[in-house]
């Protein structure tokens, strides 16, 4: 009966902080390169980095 209740008040306890958590932040890096030998050992790297952030809130 004890390990009931306390998986009971586990449970309960998990969805109440579910509840609770009312924003996130999400970022996500997107990196593109490209690169070519040109004339021996002279190498050409182009590199561009893209950065996402998104934050949100949950309206109750």
């Amino acid at each position: 009966m004890k390990r009931f209740l306390l998986t009971l008040f586990v449970v309960s306890l998990i969805t109440a902080a579910g509840a609770l958590i009312t924003s996130c932040n999400v970022t996500r890096t997107v990196t593109t390169s490209s690169s070519y030998v040109q004339r021996g050992d002279t190498t050409v790297l182009i590199q561009s980095k893209t950065i996402e952030s998104y934050d949100a809130s949950k309206r109750l």
